[in-house]
């Protein structure tokens, strides 16, 4: 991938607000230094990939081995952490960050795609939209929550979540490919006709999880493939996108924007190694950094956040992405208290 300083500073006058620009300037943060950082390491792509494939193959055969309650837990647990990984690795093809062929950046970003169940064509759509219409009505990652929600309506859509009603939702939204036509909530204006139109376009996620069915038929049986692998996509994963999508973008309690630019809330999380490991592998807690310089690979944002210290320019971020959530929580009880409101 070939990104100019020039290239960087356009990103940046796109995506992110006037403050956070006059920071930069006003630092002498080099711009040039973040162009070195957006070079592929192809070995490091090509031994994640292999991890993530030993990882997504190795569920069934670790249950099949010690089949017990507890192993079916870490099972369910290993799969979320595959998802997450496999999410990351379509985000990265989302940036042309994955690889430097762009054919192959966009077949391995829909490989990848495909066993999360949607096609990495609608997921990019929906993501960059994201990152130019954060937290204002056009963001598509208000399926995971307004910014000024509370935490009461946090658990409620958690109930959504756990419910099935998110993943339809999401996958309703990826199926969109089309920039003219795209809405954050195509299901309101759902007809027989778009609905035929998903359908069709949805034929290489079937194949693909008809190739996962199989696998897990071959190993485990059919039965397994719908507990281990389609409940934890359909309730716990949608589950912890939200909660990560409500550390990384909402609004402290209390907080009242002023204007229109003041929406712009990202922050980083260091998280504990648990949910690193589980939450956010390969660098997704990064999230300040990610959104700041959005081309630079997941690797590398570790190296941007030690680069933003070195010249000065704070980095929100939180301990823990649980520990921001107690946090809300305890926040909007003391407020509560404070006005009389039980």
């Amino acid at each position: 991938m070939n990104v100019s300083p020039a290239d960087v500073e356009t990103i940046i006058k796109s995506e992110v607000p006037p403050a956070y620009r006059e920071l930069l300037a006003g630092s002498g943060f080099p711009i040039q230094k973040v162009r070195e950082l957006t070079r592929i390491r192809h070995g490091r792509v090509s031994a994640e990939l292999v991890l993530i494939g030993l990882l997504f193959g190795g569920v069934p055969w670790l249950y099949g081995l010690l089949p017990h309650p507890l192993t079916f837990v870490v099972c369910f647990i290993l799969n979320i952490r595959a998802f997450n990984c496999l999410a990351q690795m379509v985000h990265a093809s989302d940036h042309g960050a994955l690889v430097d062929n762009p054919d192959l950046n966009t077949r391995l970003g829909n490989i990848c795609a495909y066993c999360l169940g949607y096609t990495r064509r609608g997921h990019r759509r929906a993501h960059l939209n994201h990152h130019f219409y954060l937290n204002t009505a056009a963001d598509p990652d208000l399926i995971w929550g307004r910014p000024d929600e509370g935490s009461r309506e946090l658990f409620r859509k958690w109930l959504r979540d756990l419910l099935l009603v998110s993943a339809i939702a999401r996958f309703l939204q990826y199926s969109q490919s089309d920039r003219s036509t795209f809405s954050v909530a195509p299901w309101r204006t759902l007809t027989l006709s778009s609905l035929a139109s998903n359908a069709r376009g949805a034929w290489p996620i079937v194949a693909a999880q008809g190739v996962i069915l199989a696998y897990y038929s071959i190993v485990l049986g059919p039965v397994y493939y719908l507990a281990l692998y389609v409940l934890p996509i359909m309730t716990l994963y949608p589950a912890i996108i939200r909660m990560r999508s409500t550390v990384e973008h909402s609004f402290e309690a209390g907080y009242r924007p002023e204007s229109s630019r003041d929406v712009w809330v990202v922050r980083s999380t260091r998280g504990y190694a648990l949910e690193r490991f589980i939450l956010a592998p390969l660098g997704t807690q990064h999230h300040f950094e990610h959104h700041l310089f959005p081309t630079v690979p997941h690797y590398n944002l570790g190296k941007v956040q030690e680069l933003l210290s070195q010249y000065s320019v704070p980095v929100p971020i939180v301990r823990s992405y649980l520990g921001f959530i107690l946090q809300k929580i305890n926040a909007e009880r003391r407020s509560a208290t404070s006005s009389g409101v039980v």
